[in-house]
């Protein structure tokens, strides 16, 4: 659970905020601290902390809780806090880790290095959510897509143009672009399915 503790705030913070995590969200990885486990891509914790305390400096990290399920599971409960922006902000994080046991014996194998790892496992969850550290390894990263006013100012002539035989049409671009259907991903596609109804219709057909 994330929040921002009750102060007041104002929009310039704010701004400056969202401007800080999307470029924290936008910095690429170093493929060197991303590692792979049974098919899933994961950060090196020392790579994520090394960033936290570039970026976030005067950080804390607070275990609230262990809970053991059975003998099979170990549950933390952690909180990391951090000053951003001036602001102070946490966030409450949770993982599991599974207990090694001897097969043979059915005795613990390391619970200490089994209790590190749960740690671990939240620490780095809390990384990610509060502050989008490796947000492209773990897919959270979100691509600005909309269209840069060079582009919307050259597809509003193609609008113009269509709506001078077809509203209906020019209206339908329209509410793709509201509801950004045409991006930046589809940007020049659209631009040659515009002209090709502008170029038909100047054909007559």
């Amino acid at each position: 659970m994330s929040n921002i503790i009750k102060t007041e705030v104002d929009n310039d913070l704010l701004k400056n905020i969202v401007n800080t995590h999307s470029a924290m969200s936008s910095i690429s990885t170093p493929k060197m601290y991303v590692k792979n486990r049974q098919g899933f891509d994961y950060v090196d914790e020392a790579y994520m902390r090394h960033i936290l305390n570039l970026h976030y400096p005067g950080w804390s990290w607070e275990i609230v809780k262990y809970e053991f399920i059975g003998d099979k599971i170990i549950c933390v409960h952690g909180r990391l806090k951090i000053i951003d922006n001036g602001l102070p902000r946490e966030f409450d994080s949770v993982a599991a880790h599974r207990i090694a046991k001897n097969k043979s014996t059915n005795d613990y194998v390391d619970i200490s290095n089994d209790l590190k790892s749960a740690n671990t496992d939240c620490f780095k969850v809390a990384l990610n959510r509060l502050c989008n550290i490796a947000d492209d390894v773990y897919r959270k990263q979100i691509q600005d897509v909309s269209l840069s006013e060079g582009q919307l100012l050259l597809i509003n002539e193609y609008i113009q143009k269509i709506k001078e035989f077809d509203e209906d049409t020019a209206n339908k671009v329209v509410e793709s672009i509201n509801q950004m259907k045409i991006n930046t991903s589809n940007f020049e596609i659209s631009i040659k399915k515009l002209e090709t109804i502008i170029n038909k219709n100047e054909k007559g057909e």
